[in-house]
């Protein structure tokens, strides 16, 4: 059975072993290393490429924020959690918006975590209300400063993919319910991508709901 890869950074020594003990316990999951700062993860990562990365924010050497921009630079197939106390708006839309795959608080339980590593896994990106009203809240903002004049230049069958997208549906599924090839959706999906000028799921998502495709 294969397992879903995770590398841990987080400072706090006493939470990190924590962590990694639960994940273990866990048939899908395998802690392949454990970080105490930015340096120590990216080091990490050189030997032992992870599935997904469980990244804080506050960390000595080198924080989240700039460990996120350097992964998504080297490793940009490895998904990202950011795990963090930091729940305001405009954190989670920043990171979000350079690539992390979902944005989680350390308050959460047990479970909503093993979730949220699945879906990542599964479909690329996990959204909660909280995420989905912070980049609406970003959005908003943007807009006050500076009206989008996006003209709609997707196909019919790009909107309806992009939906799907934007309701976490992997491309296997989409396939399925829409009765077309994976290569298909896969072609749909890099057209989509270019379009929109979107570099990941959570652009794609403010995309959607910035020309009222999707609704929140």
């Amino acid at each position: 059975m294969k397992h879903i890869k995770i590398i841990l950074a987080e400072d706090q020594q006493l939470i990190r072993e924590a962590l990694v003990s639960l994940l273990n316990d866990q048939p899908d999951f395998i802690v392949t290393g454990q970080a105490g700062n930015g340096k120590e993860l990216l080091d990490l990562m050189k030997r032992h490429e992870p599935d997904i990365v469980l990244l804080d924010i506050d960390m000595p050497v080198m924080n989240g924020c700039q460990s996120l921009e350097i992964i998504k630079k080297r490793f940009p197939k490895v998904k990202v959690i950011m795990l963090t106390l930091h729940t305001e708006y405009g954190f989670m839309n920043e990171f979000m918006t350079k690539g992390a795959s979902a944005y989680l608080s350390k308050n959460i339980e047990i479970d909503l975590l093993f979730h949220a590593i699945n879906s990542v896994y599964k479909n690329g990106a996990y959204f909660n209300d909280e995420v989905s009203n912070a980049l609406l809240s970003g959005l908003r903002k943007e807009k006050s400063i500076h009206p989008f004049f996006d003209e709609q230049v997707l196909t019919p069958k790009e909107l309806v993919i992009l939906k799907a997208l934007c309701d976490g549906m992997t491309n296997k599924v989409i396939a399925e319910v829409h009765h077309i090839s994976i290569n298909t959706v896969d072609f749909h999906r890099g057209n989509i991508y270019t379009k929109t000028k979107s570099k990941n799921i959570a652009e794609l998502v403010k995309y959607a709901i910035r020309n009222e495709l999707v609704s929140i």
